[in-house]
């Protein structure tokens, strides 16, 4: 028999039991959930709780987090700095014993025996430098700059000191966006690599250069331009926005126009563009106020040719030999190369095999030569130095240009002679003359009061006797060569202080054909205390006080360089101090409002609990209460 009709309560109760399970279900979640809250103090657990508050507090996490490694950064520089400031301490301490040393050795009063005794010393302080040098904190060499893995300085046998690291700092962010160094490398503490040799070589510009590499790096702005033809169809509105290379350049506007309606190309000094149309005049402009046209110098009026100016290309590794100096080269290189004098080392470098300023990097590099090479900041020629402190280091010819055309050659005719002999110069204005006897017997008295350079030195004597005495640089290496066909006789160069401090006193006997070859006036050498130290020790022992007397200046200017550079670490860590202070600020802050966002107010979770656990109470005795419902209540 059907009960239905008899029950009209059934469906209505079982609704209200499938609810009340429902609400008790939601209930105990909430509870749980409220007791989560109160045991971890989260206002919620998984992102879609709170969509807008999750994203702002996960943004506001991770700029914890970063700032958190800035504090590490910060606490490690610190560490990394104040040890390097204490090593540079004990170099001052080295340099001023070194200054009492030159003190004490300088003069005649005092005995070999005394200087040798003084020499021993400087030894001594070379080494403690040394060691200095090659202090490690935390696994890391600190003066190696980014080679850090290696001890960057070693004692050679010629008394000279190597450097192996490079002059590169090493940069750690202290703040968003803020980066400072943490490393002092060997060439700021110690003048550990020589002053750069290197000049602008002008590299030709080339269908492969890159618009990113004009003007030594800087690039152009990238645009439209207009070109019109007088000849052609209208103007052509030209997108460069996606050019690369010149040669990109010649494609896209060649091919805006019908076949052959325009030509670009490089113009004859070979440092910029030419553009040139078929027939009648082309002009260009910037459009929709660009610079591109500007930039690449072929902005124009109308003009049956547009000879673009000097874009000044970067000097890159890639870059061709060839088209150094405006695209003459380097001259030839078989049997030519550079003759390089290094301490100890004086070798021949055979460059012909090298194509690229790469491959001549490379060749350079070879280990046994002991320099640096590298492309100048400029972006215009190469930085050539000596690893060796305290050994004479020079770049010369062998037999060709190539050195003077890489722009490396240490000694040219436009040398100043206050450059020569370590800066100590050329006596000209003595009252002295350069004595020359000729191989004929007869003296020529060369004036040299007003000459400044090395040319002028050439230029002077090659007018005595125009042809017959002449004067010109040695073809290998550096120096100056006379030559005379006055007479079978010697050519002779009296020994005072002019012809010696041009390398230029000695004899060559007959026959003419015979060159008198000068020594190298013109050697380089580092610039810092670890070169001082080496040729102080050099000095005492061969009683040497012009020498002494130069290096009497030199390290009071070292000495003050060195404190310089502790000054300036002491304001680096002033720098740290202040910064750590301001992100410990600021993490108080984020704080605070990643609390508001994510935090739960304890006081109001457990005021909700007790609320909900009345209701919840009441709804469980509700549900008892219905859940015992059966058929002899609807009787």
């Amino acid at each position: 028999m059907d009960l239905g009709p008899l029950l009209p309560g059934r469906i209505p109760g079982t609704l209200v039991s499938d609810r009340l399970r429902s609400n008790i279900a939601s209930g105990q979640k909430q509870l749980v959930k409220y007791q989560e809250m109160v045991a971890t103090g989260q206002r919620y657990f998984i992102p879609s709780e709170a969509p807008s508050s999750a994203i702002r507090s996960i943004s506001l996490q991770k700029l914890l987090d970063r700032k958190g490694q800035m504090l590490t950064n910060i606490n490690a520089d610190k560490a990394t700095l104040s040890v390097t400031e204490s090593a540079l301490e004990s170099v001052s301490d080295g340099l001023n014993k070194a200054k009492q040393l030159i003190t004490g050795g300088i003069g005649d009063s005092v005995s070999s025996a005394e200087r040798q005794g003084l020499a021993t010393e400087a030894g001594t302080v070379l080494r403690q430098l040394i060691n200095t040098g090659n202090t490690q904190f935390r696994g890391r060499y600190l003066f190696s700059g980014s080679e850090n893995g290696q001890a960057p300085l070693s004692l050679l046998g010629e008394n000279a000191v190597r450097y192996e690291g490079d002059a590169f700092s090493i940069d750690s962010f202290i703040d968003l966006g803020v980066k400072q160094s943490n490393n002092v490398d060997g060439v700021t503490a110690f003048g550990a690599l020589s002053p750069a040799i290197g000049r602008d070589v002008n590299p030709a510009l080339s269908l492969s250069t890159r618009l990113s590499d004009l003007y030594a790096g800087q690039g152009v702005r990238l645009g439209s331009i207009s070109v019109s033809l007088s000849a052609s169809p209208p103007t052509q509105t030209i997108d460069l926005t996606q050019v690369q290379t010149v040669a990109d350049l010649k494609a896209t506007i060649e091919a805006a126009f019908p076949a052959s309606a325009v030509t670009v190309g490089i113009n004859p000094a070979n440092n910029g563009l030419l553009i040139t149309p078929a027939s009648g005049t082309v002009t260009v402009s910037d459009v929709n106020g660009g610079f591109v046209a500007a930039d690449l110098g072929i902005r124009s009026a109308a003009a049956a040719t547009i000879t673009g100016g000097d874009l000044n290309p970067k000097l890159t590794g890639k870059t061709l030999l060839a088209s150094l100096n405006g695209g003459t080269g380097i001259g030839a290189t078989a049997g030519n190369g550079l003759r390089i004098v290094n301490g100890a080392t004086t070798k021949t470098v055979d460059i012909s095999s090298a194509s690229t300023v790469e491959d001549l990097q490379n060749l350079l590099r070879d280990p046994s030569l002991g320099l640096s090479v590298e492309i100048n900041a400029a972006g215009t020629g190469l930085d050539v130095r000596t690893r060796l402190n305290g050994a004479n280091f020079s770049i010369g010819e062998n037999n060709g240009t190539n050195a003077q055309l890489l722009g490396i050659r240490t000694t040219t005719a436009t040398t100043p002679l206050s450059e020569l002999n370590f800066g100590r110069g050329v006596p000209v204005g003595n009252g002295l003359k350069l004595e020359i006897t000729r191989r004929d017997g007869t003296t020529a008295s060369v004036d040299l009061a007003t000459a400044v350079t090395v040319q002028d030195v050439l230029d002077r004597i090659n007018a005595v006797d125009p042809g017959n005495l002449v004067a010109s640089q040695v073809p290998v290496g550096n120096g100056i060569r006379l030559t005379d066909n006055s007479g079978a006789g010697a050519l002779t160069v009296d020994g005072n202080e002019i012809a010696t401090a041009l390398g230029l006193d000695g004899t060559s006997p007959g026959p003419s054909t015979n060159a008198l070859d000068g020594r190298d006036p013109n050697f380089k050498e580092g610039s810092g205390s670890l070169n001082l130290l080496a040729r102080l020790q050099d000095a005492l022992n061969r009683s040497d006080n012009n020498e002494l007397t130069r290096l009497n200046g030199l390290i009071d200017k070292e000495i003050a360089r060195v404190n310089q550079i502790r000054g300036e670490i002491g304001g680096r860590l002033k720098t740290l101090d202040d910064m750590e202070n301001r992100l410990k600020d600021s993490e108080v802050d984020t704080k605070a409002a990643l609390s508001e966002e994510f935090d739960a107010d304890l006081a109001d979770v457990i005021a909700q609990i007790t609320t909900f656990q009345t209701t919840f109470e009441a709804t469980l005795k509700i549900a008892a209460q219905t859940m015992q419902l059966s058929l002899a209540n609807y009787l």
